[in-house]
Formats: C-alpha cells, sequence, structure tokens
C-alpha cells in the first residue's frame, strides 16, 4: 500500500476549515420532533443541518448522520459554509472574532502558553491567515523546539506558501536535532520504507519498543508488513494504530481502505471509513471516503435485502429499517414495481431524516398516484410536519396542474423556509410558464437572500 507520511498533528484538517458562525444556542438537547422543526424553519442555514446529523450520530445510526450532511454538503451549501459548520459542530473548533479576542486577551497574560500559542497557531490556519498562523508557530518553536507539532505546522504553512526547500530543511533539522523523538523514528523510516525496507522495518520494530502508544508507528510497521505479503500481521498492526490514532482521519480512512481493498472485510472497512468523515469529510486514500461509504453501503444493504427476501420478508418492510442505505434500494423496488398496499409505507417514508429518501419517496408517489390520491393530498398540504407539507407542492402541482397554483402561491408566505424553497422548486420544475411567472414576480418579496439569489439566478438564465 503506498501512502505519504502521515501528517502527525490536527493542523491537516485544519488547513481546509473556514470560520463559522455558531448554531442557535439551546438550554437542553431539543427533541427530533423540534430538530425537525428547526430544519424546516431555517432549512437555508448550516445549523440545522449539522444539529440533525449530530442527533443521529450520537445515537449510533452513523448512516444516517452521514447521508444528512453530505446532502448539506452536495447540494444545500457552499464547501466553504459547510467547512465551518462541520468544524464547529462536530470539531468543537471556534474561529470567530469573539474566540481570537479571548485567546489573544490569555496569551497577554500567560504568554507563554504552549496551548495557546498553537490554539492562536490553529485559528489563523483556518483563517488562512499565514502570516499570522507563521508567527504564532515561530514562537511555539521558540519556546517548544522539541514541540513536532509547532514545526510540522510551520512547514505546512510553508507548502502552501510554494516553499518546499524551507519546509524541508525546517523538517531535516528537527530530526537532526531530535532523532530518538518518536516524530524523527517515523520520518526516517519513511524515507527508507521503498529503496531499503528491511531497514525500515528494523527502525519501526525499534521505535514500536520505544513508543509502544503511538499510532503513527503502529500504521507504519503494518505497511511494511504488508510489503512483506503478511496480510493477517499487518491487519492487526492497522487495526492496532486506528485505536491508538482515533482523531487521525488519515489513519482511520487508510485502516479502512486496507480492510476494504486487501482482506475484503466490507463492514468492517465501512466503520472505519465513516470514522475519518466524521473527523474530516474530506479525508482521502486514493479516493475520498464518502465514496468508499456510499458503494459500501450500497453493496451491504443489497446483499442484506437479497438474503431477508429469501427468509419471506415482504419488500415494504424494508421501509422500516434503520438502515438509510436498504430503504433507498427497497423504495427504487417498489417504485418500479407498484403495488396499491405499498402507498401507506410510502407516504411514511416523506417524514424520513434522509432527505434523499424523502424525495424519493415523493418521486414513488408522484409516478404512480392518480386523482383518487386528491383525500390524502390534502391532508398533507395541511401536514403538522412541515417538510411532509412541503413536498406535497410537488404532488400537487403534478396532480391538480394550475388549479394548484393558488394553494403554492399561499405556501410562499409560510415562515419555514423550507415550505417556501419547495413551492418555488415544484412550480418552476412542474408549473410550466405559468409557474415560473409566479415565482419570478414572487421574486422580490422573498425574505431570504439565498432563496430570492437562486430564483433571480434562474431567471437569468432563461
Amino acid at each position: 500500500m503506498c501512502t505519504p507520511i502521515i501528517f502527525r498533528t490536527g493542523l491537516l484538517i485544519l488547513l481546509i476549515a473556514l470560520l463559522m458562525t455558531p448554531p442557535h444556542a439551546r438550554g437542553q438537547e431539543p427533541t427530533l420532533g423540534e430538530l425537525r422543526t428547526d430544519f424546516a424553519m431555517r432549512f437555508l442555514e448550516p445549523a440545522p443541518h449539522m444539529a440533525l446529523a449530530k442527533y443521529y450520530l450520537d445515537r449510533g445510526n452513523r448512516l444516517l448522520a452521514f447521508d444528512i450532511l453530505e446532502a448539506a454538503r452536495r447540494t444545500r451549501f457552499e464547501e466553504a459554509i459547510f467547512n465551518r459548520a462541520f468544524q464547529l459542530s462536530f470539531r468543537k473548533f471556534d474561529y470567530s472574532d469573539a474566540a481570537e479576542t479571548i485567546l489573544l486577551k490569555d496569551l497577554s497574560t500567560r504568554p507563554r502558553s504552549e496551548d495557546l500559542l498553537f490554539k492562536l497557531a490553529d485559528l489563523y490556519i483556518a483563517r488562512e491567515d499565514w502570516p499570522k498562523a507563521k508567527q504564532y508557530l515561530l514562537a511555539g518553536i521558540k519556546l517548544r523546539p522539541d514541540e513536532f507539532k509547532f514545526t510540522t505546522g510551520l512547514a505546512g504553512v510553508l507548502r502552501i506558501e510554494r516553499n518546499t526547500e524551507g519546509a524541508n530543511r525546517l523538517i531535516n533539522d528537527y530530526v537532526r536535532n531530535y532523532p530518538a523523538s518518536e516524530e524523527a523514528y517515523a520520518i526516517r523510516a519513511e524515507k527508507l520504507m521503498e529503496a531499503e525496507p528491511e531497514k525500515a522495518e528494523a527502525l519501526l520494530l525499534e521505535a514500536r519498543e520505544r513508543f509502544p502508544k503511538a499510532g503513527d508507528i503502529m500504521f507504519d510497521v503494518g505497511r511494511v508488513l504488508q510489503g512483506q505479503g503478511k496480510a493477517a500481521e499487518a491487519e492487526n498492526s492497522f487495526v492496532k494504530a486506528a485505536e491508538l490514532s482515533p482523531d487521525s482521519p488519515d489513519i482511520q480512512a487508510w485502516t479502512g481502505r486496507f480492510l476494504y481493498k486487501v482482506r475484503d472485510k466490507r463492514a468492517q472497512a465501512l466503520g472505519y471509513y465513516l470514522n475519518a468523515y466524521f473527523l474530516n469529510p474530506h479525508a482521502y486514500e486514493t479516493e475520498f471516503v464518502e465514496s468508499r461509504i456510499n458503494r459500501i453501503a450500497t453493496e451491504l444493504a443489497e446483499a442484506e435485502i437479497e438474503n431477508k427476501l429469501k427468509t419471506g420478508t415482504r419488500l415494504e418492510e424494508f421501509l422500516e429499517d434503520s438502515n438509510p442505505a436498504v430503504v433507498g434500494l427497497a423504495l427504487e423496488r417498489l417504485s418500479e414495481n407498484w403495488k396499491a398496499p405499498y402507498g401507506e409505507p410510502v407516504l411514511k417514508c416523506m417524514e424520513h431524516d434522509d432527505g434523499g429518501i424523502r424525495w424519493q419517496a415523493t418521486e414513488a408517489l408522484k409516478k404512480n398516484i392518480d386523482r383518487r390520491f386528491d383525500e390524502n393530498l390534502k391532508a398533507l398540504l395541511q401536514d403538522r410536519d412541515l417538510r411532509k407539507r412541503g413536498l406535497s407542492a410537488y404532488l400537487a402541482v403534478h396532480l391538480w396542474q394550475k388549479d394548484s397554483f393558488p394553494i403554492l402561491k399561499n405556501m410562499l408566505t409560510e415562515k419555514a423556509q423550507l415550505v417556501r424553497f419547495d413551492a418555488v422548486s415544484a412550480l418552476m420544475l412542474e408549473g410550466g410558464d405559468e409557474g415560473r411567472k409566479i415565482v419570478f414576480e414572487y421574486a422580490a418579496r422573498e425574505p431570504n437572500p439565498i432563496l430570492k439569489q437562486l430564483i433571480e439566478r434562474s431567471n437569468e438564465k432563461r
């Protein structure tokens, strides 16, 4: 397995992170119902998406949390906005002006605080303020030249500034000055890994004796063992490395890759890929981890459905599964082979917390219903669940055409951002020229600047 040197501090994550606005503060943990309502009311803001994903992550449904985050990242928010929200919600990084002020005030009373210097360096790296980041990293090196996190942080900034020579010199000086450090062992072994693997192995085994709790060293031992064709022993080392380094997205991702590509242990690999994702959604191991997660989750879900169908499980029963990949695949099959009894369980899926499943359910209904669904639709348009109420707009325009327009005009006055968003989208997608005219005339009255801009951009493309 070919892999770069693992970046040995949390700074790699921060190099892609930006400042964010803190989420809505609450006195106590909200209920799921409250989270769903907040999601609909503030759909065009990142915080409710983060809160809903965090709810499921904390309760062990990591695939659903992943799907909620990926929907926000891929379809709703610009990368910088998503990164800011994710870093504060999941990594507890705060890079606001208020946080900066507090840190600077604390540093004025404790100018030799290693922790404060590092936090300020992190803050400025997150803002991509490289001069200030270097200022505090250099101060950290002066205070603690033996502490590698300052050296590797500064080297990372220098590389961003395309000063590769300066970065390499900094790392080489550290290795020369502190040859017995954990990091020096790892760096020296890395340089030997390809040309002289025996020497690399000897160094790493020595380092493992000196630093038995060093996940990076354990990981590199696994690489050597894999190169020797000792797959079982390598697996033990990788798994142990991941256990010792729970906050390293790189080690988690590459452990997942080994289990997936070398050992064909998909379920186990999925766990490590999810570990990596919730540390850094941009984690990469020759492929981004989110694509690995989607692929493996789908493979496992397909196998589960096939096995259970053989034992007599009915297709609609899969819609109650806690695994969103299973539900999504079942919805595909139900939509293509529709039967009347499917209507009620599919309708229930319109309140699922996976936005993709909600949309799949709506599309399945739209494809298979007729005007006999009118009474159900009238109820949906008044549903207390604002997410279902919004989705009903697409069904209304599809079934009732122009007769739905007065209802959708009224939906454009709703306080819930999601309901207005869905009403706009339904009119644009299925309302023809008259539906689009309603939206463009409404644009000037839309209070949310993001939704207003989306409408204006659509008008420009006509």
